[in-house]
């Protein structure tokens, strides 16, 4: 696929929310902007930490703010404010 023809497998819905992800054995804060069944995008200031690429383990609240649930990723791709992660 060329640049302009990239397709979403699931749609992604607005998501604000604290969560924390872990790389290495580190903890790091950031904010959930969006969300899919396939994946992510977090914004952090922690986004020098991670590379494409990088597995980790994402703790998200549910909408209730009661239980999290934690989920496996993969870094897809970074940006100045943040990276988008696809779920394992």
């Amino acid at each position: 696929m060329g640049t302009g023809e990239f397709r979403r497998r699931y749609e992604r819905k607005s998501y604000h929310s604290d969560v924390i992800f872990s790389l290495n054995g580190y903890a790091f804060a950031g904010t959930l902007k969006d969300i899919s069944m396939g994946g992510a995008f977090v914004m952090t200031l922690s986004v020098n930490q991670v590379q494409k690429g990088d597995l980790i383990t994402i703790s998200i609240p549910y909408t209730s703010g009661k239980k999290n649930i934690k989920r496996r990723a993969r870094v897809h791709w970074t940006s100045g404010d943040g990276f988008a992660v696809e779920f394992l």
